[in-house]
């Protein structure tokens, strides 16, 4: 029987150390190093599971998939099986396999079971949090609805430059050129030009 890689995984505490990503770092992690974990945990949990939620629009579901992320990077570190990354794309790697784990996580019943699950634990004196919570949801799962409309591929586009921050450089680092990228944010730009998500969609870079 396989050990759960979760089991394994080095112990991080949210805000237990600070750390600037560096390509030593990545470099360390791939050989299975636990304090480069920790790091690159740190620098980067946050961007993960906010990129998550958008692109799930479930606060419970993002934990799950923010939690399979990087569960998986621990996994392949200690296989030696991360990839090398250019200096600076780390987020982007990163962004990339939370967006495969959300998908794997988001499957209808499942996410109403889980977001019901999670109010039922709320204490009532924070019931005006959870209102906002599924306020959140709800703009977050219209605006998924109207991405829905355009292919996979420039959506991804979409939601690494507006969702997770990232830059036309960085994006590329997912093994698309950035003449591909910027092609694909003109193109979602001029198909979305006159929906509720224009403004997600920026000037062009």
């Amino acid at each position: 029987m396989h050990a759960n890689p979760a089991a394994t995984m080095p112990r991080v505490g949210f805000g237990a150390m600070m750390s600037t990503m560096t390509e030593d770092v990545w470099r360390d992690l791939t050989r299975g190093d636990a304090a480069a974990f920790r790091a690159v945990f740190e620098e980067h949990h946050k961007a993960v599971y906010n990129f998550a939620f958008r692109h799930t629009a479930s606060w419970a579901v993002a934990e799950d998939a923010t939690q399979a992320c990087f569960t998986t990077v621990w996994r392949r570190a200690r296989e030696g099986s991360l990839p090398d990354l250019p200096h600076g794309s780390a987020r982007a790697w990163l962004c990339g396999v939370a967006r495969n784990e959300c998908r794997n996580l988001s499957r209808g019943q499942q996410r109403q079971l889980r977001v019901v699950g999670r109010i039922d634990h709320q204490p009532r004196q924070k019931r005006s949090n959870v209102d906002d919570w599924l306020a959140h949801e709800d703009a977050m799962r219209r605006i998924n609805e109207v991405l829905g409309r355009i292919p996979d591929a420039q959506r991804e586009v979409i939601e690494m430059v507006a969702w997770a921050g990232l830059g036309m450089a960085e994006t590329a680092a997912l093994k698309v050129p950035v003449g591909t990228v910027k092609s694909r944010l003109a193109r979602a730009r001029k198909t979305l030009a006159t929906s509720e998500v224009a403004h997600l969609l920026g000037q062009e870079a």
